[in-house]
């Protein structure tokens, strides 16, 4: 499904570069309509329990605040849970770490867990606090003024093959550019801002979230948006839970699923914005300003599912990515990635909200 444009970023993208704007969604209600939830669909119930949650950036940006907003609302505590929030630089992290039995349950991007299973490792895809891009690909407007100029430059990512380094791969691959003709540099996901807009940093071009956005056009008018990725990609899966595949049905996952689509639907709750913009500006350390007009942005645009929470053709698209860009060497097909068994069962339990995902 293609990302519904968040309007702040389109709105600084026309400033600066000629892409094609996405369109305006309209506003969406408080928290949406919700169909009436089935008597019939029973609940797992969760014995008291500590289990452990990574979240794949740190700090989290805005779109990344769903599992805070469960702990901070009392959610998982709703379901027995007694949840760690271990918190990782990226999403490769954060999926080794659940593969390797230190945390229950993964927050990542999608292609390190296609990646994982096209070699092989038994995950499942189990759920998504953001299925859809809304990220641009940033540079140093003094030094590159058209993508051409790419050739020889300094490319910053997170890690390989996690979101930043595939992101980039697929944009240097649209334009052209060969990635041995350029130089990958990581940095961390809260350096990733200012490397890109000190002139003595390490970088030339990062991928950016929205607060990212927002804080470079009030503090680095030499950085410039290059490209939207949502347009360079169209379908394509941002990001995923995912857990061992012999706990994708588990009662323990299905109660930290309850608690995260519960959160996701929060997130469009007005009765509870307050609250949240503490919260998300106290766990960001970003200035209230920009966590309030990237809330506004990321509503807007529909970033947090409120339903099933993975979007089928966005998987398909993710995967495809990966193969074009030789990041994986074979296909791997939805039912091998995705299992949504839970979640379809939570929006039965929860009732299904008039929303697209």
């Amino acid at each position: 499904m293609r990302l519904l444009a968040l309007t702040l970023v389109a709105a600084f993208i026309a400033s600066a570069c000629a892409g094609t704007a996405a369109p305006s969604p309209s506003p969406s209600p408080s928290v949406g309509a919700t169909v009436a939830a089935s008597p019939t669909v029973a609940k797992a119930t969760c014995q008291p329990t500590s289990v452990k949650i990574a979240v794949p950036v740190t700090p989290p940006n805005v779109v990344h605040l769903p599992p805070y907003v469960a702990q901070e609302l009392g959610y998982f505590k709703d379901e027995n849970l007694t949840v760690e929030l271990v918190r990782f630089e990226g999403g490769v992290g954060a999926l080794k770490a659940m593969v390797a039995g230190g945390v229950n349950l993964a927050g990542t991007s999608t292609e390190p867990v296609v990646n994982a299973i096209s070699q092989g490792v038994e995950v499942k895809v189990v759920g998504s606090y953001a299925p859809n891009i809304s990220q641009v690909f940033a540079v140093r407007g003094d030094v590159i003024k058209a993508p051409a100029d790419l050739k020889g430059k300094r490319i910053g990512i997170q890690e390989a093959g996690a979101f930043a380094d595939a992101l980039s791969r697929a944009y240097l691959n649209k334009i052209g550019i060969d990635a041995k003709d350029v130089q990958f540099v990581r940095t961390t996901t809260a350096g990733r801002v200012e490397e890109l807009r000190n002139p003595a940093g390490s970088v030339d071009t990062a991928i950016l979230h929205v607060d990212q956005v927002l804080t470079v056009k009030k503090t680095a008018p030499n950085v410039a948006p290059l490209a939207n990725m949502w347009e360079v990609l169209g379908d394509y899966q941002y990001s995923v839970y995912a857990v061992p595949s012999k706990d994708a049905t588990s009662p323990t996952t299905e109660c930290m699923l309850r608690a995260i689509m519960r959160a996701n639907r929060a997130m469009y709750d007005t009765s509870l914005r307050a609250r949240i913009l503490d919260m998300a500006v106290r766990e960001t350390k970003e200035d209230r300003d920009v966590v309030e007009a990237a809330y506004k942005s990321l509503e807007a645009g529909k970033a947090w599912p409120q339903n099933e929470m993975v979007v089928r053709k966005n998987v398909e698209g993710t995967v495809q990515s990966l193969l074009d860009n030789k990041q994986i060497d074979k296909t791997v097909a939805y039912d091998q990635i995705v299992d949504l068994t839970l979640a379809n069962r939570i929006v039965a339990q929860l009732g299904k909200k008039e929303f697209p995902y």
